[in-house]
């Protein structure tokens, strides 16, 4: 019994110095462990690599993945493979790494180093997910104290391909997001400049028990013969509708600002999804960088001018305050 102890314990140690062996550097190390001070709760670690050969196969501390679930876990770990085809095409595309990492203000993705939309949150918005998902009876006990905590655990994984001969290396992390949050940068502050003030917009939708809906005096039919367009599509059912007064939803809010797009339920944010640092900017040159493009434009099209076109449009689009309250039976009878 001793010896068998004795061997899984030395198994375990091996596994944990193997993993340790394939950590590298994580964006935002250390604060996790500021933010929780010295008596608070805090899980601060590396970000774990995984490493990809040309077969898919995974590797860790270059130990291969398979070798280590057939030590600790068979089994499990043989679904961490990846076809052939598409590491050929991450190759040909010189996507070199992809990261997921937790920190303290949300769960941050990272492409090539380089920020893509990610999740943003704080302890209040995790809490106010927490009660949501009770709202809506789908909640588990403690699950109000367990969400928040996520804002004490700095842990991240990183998803590293094979290079095409003679490509240079990109770092795991570009410090400021890189050229595309540069450019961000630029382009908002000289829309901003020449605007003055950002463009504001606010839709108030207001639903009858019955699904229908009307913005200000107009209901969704006058929409619809005023513009000609099917407004009528966003009826809801009234069971739908119904459904959402016995969870005491009164109020659901879609906005968007510089920092990113927001939803709230009730008057409570949620965690958003952030694009202040050249998310968008940075998607656009990868959908170029794979090929996207070329693969949805139409033969007629020149889609060098369309993406052009988008790229001016994102300093409009992100700088914009525009703010969609969506209001329920409910809400308005507790307002009267």
């Amino acid at each position: 019994m001793q010896r068998k102890r004795l061997a899984l314990w030395l198994s375990l140690l091996a596994i944990v110095a193997v993993v340790m062996a394939g950590c590298a550097p994580r964006p935002g190390a250390g604060e996790t462990v500021a933010a929780a001070g010295p008596d608070g709760l805090a899980i601060d670690l590396p970000a774990l690599v995984i490493d990809f050969d040309s077969t898919g196969a995974a590797s860790i501390g270059n130990v291969p993945v398979k070798q280590l679930g057939d030590l600790f876990a068979p089994g499990m770990l043989d679904s961490l493979q990846m076809p052939p085809n598409v590491i050929q095409f991450l190759v040909d595309s010189n996507i070199q790494h992809i990261q997921i990492n937790n920190v303290p203000s949300g769960l941050l993705l990272l492409v090539n180093g380089q920020p893509i939309p990610s999740l943003k949150w704080d302890g209040q918005s995790l809490t106010n997910t927490a009660e949501l998902v009770n709202m809506l009876g789908a909640g588990v006990p403690a699950l109000e104290k367990l969400l928040p905590t996520l804002t004490h655990i700095g842990v991240g994984v990183i998803l590293r391909f094979p290079r095409a001969e003679g490509v240079a290396e990109i770092p795991t992390y570009i410090e400021g997001g890189g050229p595309a949050a540069q450019a961000a940068r630029e382009a908002q502050e000289r829309f901003l400049a020449t605007v003055g003030t950002p463009p504001k917009i606010n839709l108030p939708i207001v639903y009858e028990a019955d699904g229908s809906w009307r913005v200000g005096d107009l209901t969704d039919t006058e929409w619809t013969n005023l513009t000609g367009l099917p407004w009528g599509a966003l009826r809801l059912q009234p069971q739908m509708i119904q459904a959402l007064m016995n969870a005491n939803i009164q109020e659901i809010t879609l906005s968007t600002d510089s920092r990113g797009i927001h939803v709230g339920i009730n008057g409570k944010e949620l965690p958003y999804i952030g694009w202040a640092d050249g998310e968008l900017n940075h998607v656009l040159d990868l959908a170029e960088q794979m090929g996207l493009w070329d693969t949805l434009a139409d033969p007629n099209m020149n889609m060098g001018e369309i993406v052009a076109t988008i790229e001016s449009l994102l300093p409009v689009v992100q700088a914009a305050e525009t703010n969609i309250s969506v209001r329920f039976p409910a809400a308005m009878a507790a307002a009267r």
